[in-house]
Formats: structure tokens, C-alpha cells, sequence
């Protein structure tokens, strides 16, 4: 290993050991309260397609500014709950 090789490992420890605390303690960042219906989809593992029948069907509530629509995070840890088994 070349001397260049042993410092760029070192760059590459020292970048490791402050971004594996900051990602364990979130780093700062807070979650959004309001999702896309593609992030709904990614949130509850299913296909975007089903959670816009989930909101035509008004199982889940939409909030909407504009056109724009989107969906509370409470509301889809609450339909979790609800239809934990």
C-alpha cells in the first residue's frame, strides 16, 4: 500500500466516523408530517396506484393545497394501527 493509499483511508475513516453517529441520531433531520402519494406508497409498502384507491374509497383522509395533494404521516401510522392483526 503507497503512502497516498494510507492517507486517503485515513480521509475515508475519519468521513465514516462522524457520519455513522450523525445518521444514528437522525442527523438534525426531522420527518415530514405530509407525503407525496408515491412517498405513501414507499411508507406503507404498496403500490401507488392503491393509495390513490385508498383515498377515492376514503379510507385514508388527503390534505390538498391546490392541486397538490398529499397525505399526513399521523393518518398512515393510524391505518397501520388499525389494521394491525
Amino acid at each position: 500500500m503507497s503512502r497516498n493509499d494510507r492517507g486517503f483511508d485515513r480521509i475515508i475513516e475519519d468521513a465514516v466516523l462522524v457520519a455513522i453517529p450523525k445518521a444514528l441520531s437522525g442527523g438534525g433531520f426531522s420527518p415530514r408530517r405530509l407525503m407525496t402519494a408515491k412517498d405513501a406508497a414507499l411508507f406503507l409498502c404498496l403500490s401507488e396506484r392503491e393509495i390513490y384507491n385508498m383515498i377515492a374509497s376514503r379510507e385514508l383522509p388527503e390534505v390538498r393545497h391546490g392541486r397538490r395533494l398529499m397525505l399526513d404521516v399521523r393518518d398512515l401510522e393510524r391505518w397501520i394501527e388499525v389494521n394491525k392483526k
